[in-house]
């Protein structure tokens, strides 16, 4: 057998197999139905967009709902398969609506102790950034002002400050009168009005019953800072 008829015999051999094998490929397409399309990004674009784009493929598009997002109104900012997936034809692509960004209104955090403004913040979404501290008149740790201040619109995620005070206020006592009472008794109202003894002084005065309280170093009625030491003048 000369060399041109094996080249005729190759020739059709391999033609015969190339022809086998895309027969099965066109078999598997047409029995498996496997047409494959890459999926496309429909992201930013409305739901509407979505059905123009997909219109020239075999391929549907589907909302599934509506969820807050960074996304304007309207816009699909969710799909699944993800934009370069491949798939069968017929594949249904599942999309998510924006419902624009989650705002969240600032309330009325002036007055509040710090610690319990923070958590409402918190659970609002907000995010706390700056806390000032001065001092002012007020309790200790109370929230003075907010920045962005009361009833401002914020998107969830966005930062809010804290102005607070740090001075500590004492609680004021009125002066119980000790005078003409017993030692123990005086001790005993000083204790209960959140006061203490400071310095004590001795006199002797014929006509005054002895441990009797004769002088205070502050006067009956006035206001002073609790834990205040108060001086005795007691006779002997």
């Amino acid at each position: 057998m000369n060399k041109k008829l094996i080249s005729i015999y190759l020739g059709i051999f391999l033609g015969i197999i190339f022809i086998g094998i895309f027969s099965l490929k066109i078999f598997q397409i047409i029995y498996f139905n496997e047409k494959y399309y890459k999926v496309p990004n429909l992201k930013n674009y409305t739901f509407e967009e979505g059905v123009n784009i997909l219109k020239n493929s075999e391929l549907s598009i589907e909302k599934m709902g509506e969820e807050f997002s960074s996304l304007p109104i309207g816009e699909i900012f969710l799909q699944e398969p993800e934009a370069g997936s491949i798939v069968k034809k017929g594949r249904n692509i599942k999309v998510w609506l924006s419902k624009g960004a989650a705002l969240t209104q600032i309330p009325n955090l002036v007055g509040m102790n710090y610690l319990d403004a923070k958590v409402i913040a918190e659970q609002k979404g907000l995010i706390i950034d700056k806390v000032v501290s001065i001092k002012a008149q007020g309790d200790y740790n109370e929230v003075i002002a907010t920045d962005p201040s009361t009833n401002t619109l914020l998107t969830r995620g966005e930062k809010i400050s804290f102005l607070i005070n740090i001075s500590e206020q004492v609680a004021e006592i009125r002066m119980p009168d000790l005078i003409g009472k017993k030692f123990d008794s005086a001790l005993d109202i000083l204790t209960k009005n959140s006061l203490i003894i400071g310095n004590v002084d001795f006199i002797s005065i014929p006509e005054i019953e002895k441990n009797v309280i004769i002088k205070s170093s502050v006067k009956a009625g006035e206001k002073i800072p609790a834990g205040s030491a108060i001086d005795l003048t007691i006779s002997n």
